[in-house]
């Protein structure tokens, strides 16, 4: 071989070389989204996290910190892009493909660049309501591309970062009637009171009150109002695993109808209902069920504005919601964003931001750690209402089935409207 046909094969083999290396660089990295060969480092890597709304303030004051920490992910810095959304919500989107991930014939080596660039604004992480809400969509991938994109177990899978629960929340004045004349308050204190022919006359308080104002959100267009109905369910049948045919029970949507008499209706967007309490005071309801965490968020504005606060009960079936941090696994996310969002979550179950969970109203994951251990704790701020340092409950709700999700979203339609 003479040098001219060397040095030829030379130049052959660097430049494989260098297509071989560039093509494991891109894979590692997931840069697949550049024009040609030659993937640059990015500067910033870009995580999307869909979040639940009850977590959304903790979380986005944690993003800021996390950023202003100069986190990094592969040496680019990580920008945090919350993207608030109740977790019904999201499940409908995972569900019907509204965030266009890829088919399971789909691989990003053939996508054109519109669709290279569509997945620029895939969601890296998911923080649903509860972790249920995650299983469910997993088993939407399941039938779609055969195996899961949320994980449980591995360097990615889903964590909870806080607790909260539902509670029952009355005005003070509302509550002491209620409570001598009907007993501890339930859903079926709460549905007496709400067919009270003649309203407060009859119940005790003042007959200027008018009738009983029901608190809740009762459609089941939310996570919280979903696990309220759900919760009412598990009351009215006497068990905490409620079933298809629980909720389609008649006497129960009978039973429930009334309750939705009373429910005041105060729609406004990602506004929970103890803000709408916070805003309109009585006129939004003497009493309801609430996220803890919602109520306790608003209590300084309910206490200032209305000249008197809501009290706390605890249900005697605990309903939780613990936000697991699920980070997305498929192809769609590069590798440095599934890094980033390691790192976020990381940073969220660190001891700081544990701590600064309860300035929110938010339980911490670690049950050594007493909700009262930060200066600006809302648990030790409004502890005079009747907040539980430690719940403790004889009975926890189950996570409803997917059917019975089905089943409620068909009776909501039928006797709420769409």
């Amino acid at each position: 071989m003479n040098r001219a046909r060397l040095f030829g094969a030379a130049v052959l083999s660097a430049a494989a070389l260098f297509v071989v290396g560039t093509l494991v660089w891109r894979t590692v990295s997931g840069d697949v989204a550049g024009s040609g060969l030659a993937a640059a480092r990015p500067d910033v890597v870009r995580i999307g996290v869909i979040t639940a709304l009850p977590v959304e303030k903790w979380v986005r004051n944690a993003a800021v910190e996390f950023s202003a920490a100069s986190h990094r992910s592969g040496g680019a810095a990580v920008d945090v892009e919350v993207i608030p959304m109740d977790g019904l919500v999201a499940l409908g989107k995972w569900e019907r493909n509204e965030f266009a991930a890829l088919k399971s014939e789909e691989h990003l080596e053939g996508l054109p660049r519109d669709g290279l660039e569509t997945l620029q604004g895939f969601p890296a992480a998911w923080i649903a309501d509860s972790r249920y809400l995650v299983e469910f969509a997993n088993v939407s991938f399941q039938d779609r591309i055969g195996q899961d994109r949320f994980l449980s177990e591995s360097e990615y899978g889903m964590r909870p970062v806080a607790k909260t629960l539902l509670v029952w929340g009355l005005f003070r004045s509302r509550g002491v009637p209620l409570l001598e004349n009907l007993g501890p308050i339930s859903w079926s204190t709460i549905h007496k009171a709400a067919a009270a022919p003649t309203g407060w006359k009859e119940l005790g308080g003042d007959p200027a009150w008018g009738n009983f104002k029901l608190a809740v959100s009762v459609s089941g267009r939310s996570a919280s109002g979903l696990a309220a109905i759900v919760a009412a369910a598990g009351e009215f049948h006497g068990r905490t695993e409620v079933s298809v045919e629980d909720v389609s029970d008649p006497r129960f949507g009978a039973w429930l109808a009334e309750l939705i008499l009373a429910a005041t209706n105060f729609g406004g967007g990602g506004t929970s209902s103890a803000e709408r309490v916070a805003l309109f005071g009585y006129t939004a309801g003497d009493g309801g069920q609430f996220l803890e965490s919602d109520l306790l968020q608003s209590m300084e504005g309910i206490e200032s504005r209305w000249r008197e606060p809501m009290a706390l009960h605890y249900p005697r079936a605990t309903t939780w919601f613990d936000f697991p941090f699920a980070i997305w696994a498929g192809p769609e996310t590069s590798a440095l964003q599934k890094n980033a969002a390691l790192a976020f979550q990381e940073f969220l179950l660190s001891e700081a931001q544990q701590h600064k969970a309860l300035e929110f109203g938010l339980r911490p994951i670690d049950p050594g750690l007493p909700i009262d251990a930060a200066a600006g704790s809302l648990f030790k701020r409004w502890q005079r209402l009747g907040v539980q340092k430690e719940v403790l409950t004889a009975e926890e709700m189950s996570p409803p089935h997917r059917d019975v999700l089905s089943a409620l979203a068909r009776w909501r339609d039928l006797n709420v409207g769409p």
